[in-house]
């Protein structure tokens, strides 16, 4: 697997979404909840 580009910005009311390299790959604004540890490790894999 190759390295992926990960970026931290700050959000605003409680933001919380994931971008891999530059595509949005989970949004608490969506699901109205934070990912689990594993739904984190496969937000890298090939879809």
């Amino acid at each position: 697997m190759s390295a992926a580009e990960v970026e931290l910005r700050s959000g605003k009311s409680g933001q919380f979404d994931v971008t891999v390299d530059g595509a949005l790959k989970y949004s608490r604004g969506k699901t109205g909840r934070f990912p689990t540890d594993d739904e984190i490790d496969g937000l890298g894999e090939a879809p």
